[in-house]
C-alpha cells in the first residue's frame, strides 16, 4: 500500500477520534458535575443516575490518551488501532443498545424522563438508527464519524506496514 494513503488515514481517523472525544466531552463533563453532586440525594432516593456522562467522559479521556500512550511508547501502534477499532464499535453499539432499551428503562423499570425526543424508537434496529439519523442529526453526524474511524482503523491494521513491525 502506498505510504501516502496510509498517512492520509492516520490524519484522518486522528481527526475523527477528536471530533469523537470533543463531543462526548462537551456532552458528558457538565452533565457528570450535576450528577456528581447530586449523586448521594439520588441514591438515598433509589434512583440510579444516568451512566452515560460519567461513561462519555471516561471514553473521550481513553480516546484522547491514546496518542499520548503511542507517542510515549507505552502502546504499539498496532495495539492502538486495535483499541481504537474496539472503542468505536462498541459506542456505536452502546448506542443502539441505549436506545433500544427504553433509554436506560434497564435500569429502573421505565424509560428516563423525557425519553423519546420526538422519535419513536419503532421499526427495530435499523428503523431505530435511520430515525434517530433524521431526528438527531447530531447523533447521527457523530455516529457516521465513529463507524468511519472505525473503518479507518481497520483499514490501518491491514495497511500500516509500520503496525506490522511492532
Amino acid at each position: 500500500m502506498d505510504h501516502r494513503y496510509v498517512r492520509a488515514a492516520r490524519a484522518t481517523v486522528a481527526a475523527l477520534v477528536f471530533v469523537t472525544a470533543a463531543y462526548h466531552l462537551w456532552w458528558g463533563f457538565p452533565r457528570s458535575l450535576i450528577y456528581g453532586t447530586a449523586l448521594l440525594d439520588l441514591a438515598s432516593r433509589g434512583l440510579p443516575p444516568d451512566p452515560r456522562p460519567f461513561l462519555f467522559v471516561a471514553f473521550a479521556l481513553a480516546l484522547l490518551s491514546g496518542p499520548y500512550l503511542v507517542i510515549h511508547d507505552k502502546l504499539s501502534l498496532r495495539r492502538a488501532y486495535q483499541i481504537g477499532l474496539a472503542l468505536m464499535v462498541l459506542s456505536f453499539l452502546g448506542w443502539v443498545f441505549w436506545h433500544e432499551t427504553g433509554h436506560g428503562a434497564f435500569l429502573t423499570g421505565s424509560a428516563a424522563p423525557g425519553a423519546g425526543g420526538g422519535h419513536s424508537h419503532g421499526g427495530g434496529i435499523l428503523g431505530t438508527i435511520a430515525e434517530h439519523y433524521v431526528v438527531e442529526p447530531v447523533e447521527g453526524f457523530i455516529k457516521s464519524v465513529e463507524l468511519l474511524a472505525a473503518a479507518l482503523f481497520a483499514f490501518l491494521l491491514r495497511f500500516d506496514a509500520d503496525a506490522d513491525a511492532e
